[in-house]
């Protein structure tokens, strides 16, 4: 507020107009701002979202048609093995030749799917060690012992400690001194394992990562 001096002495109290339009003016401009930048956000996050929208319906669509597809093959064939089937039925030795090939090709595709999925396990196992051989920096020949992906990681950070020549921290009873022959034997038990393990000589078994954990850790 500002005062002004009347003629007659009477002071009177005017207000700042100018300075309440200049911050009316700074926070409706920064109101703007964060509005205008929230439209975007949300018109940017409508627009992602539309396109995964998009690409999963296009999947669905495709694993359907997929799906129509094969069981389309798998009706054609059935009726052409039926139609095969019936055309032989007064000559029951062929018809026995008929149901034998059936049989056959029926095996070789189950062999064919089951040599398809051995190789995607294998390939997605050997990615899985390069990654972990490439973290622990071991070799990712070594980790495809391992039965699960849990055991390969365990295996690689064996190997990786191993491979840094960590020393075996020895723990025992304060005021206490073992029996020399029976601290020697325990000593080298664990060391005899432990160069087994790492040689590959041990078997990867859940009782053996279990107990060579225990000892390097």
């Amino acid at each position: 507020m500002e005062t002004e001096q009347t003629q007659e002495g009477v002071v009177e109290e005017r207000p700042v107009e100018e300075a309440s339009q200049d911050a009316s003016g700074q926070a409706s401009t920064e109101q703007k701002a964060t509005s205008e930048k929230q439209a975007a956000d949300d018109a940017w996050k409508r627009t992602m979202q539309s396109r995964a929208d998009k690409a999963e319906h296009a999947w669905k669509t495709a694993q359907e048609e997929l799906q129509r597809l094969r069981d389309d093959n798998e009706r054609r064939e059935a009726e052409a093995r039926r139609k095969e089937l019936d055309a032989a039925s007064d000559e029951p030795e062929l018809q026995k030749i008929v149901r034998q090939r059936h049989q056959l090709e029926d095996e070789r595709r189950k062999f064919e799917e089951q040599k398809k999925r051995e190789v995607e396990a294998m390939d997605k196992k050997w990615k899985q060690a390069t990654e972990l051989a490439k973290q622990y920096k071991v070799d990712a020949s070594e980790l495809l012992a391992a039965e699960t992906p849990r055991e390969m990681e365990l295996l690689a950070q064996l190997n990786a400690q191993s491979t840094e020549k960590v020393k075996i921290p020895k723990s025992e009873p304060s005021g206490f001194k073992p029996d020399s022959a029976t601290s020697d034997v325990g000593a080298d038990s664990d060391e005899s394992f432990l160069k087994k393990w790492n040689s590959g000589e041990m078997p990867v078994t859940k009782e053996n990562l279990a107990r060579a954990q225990k000892i390097i850790s």
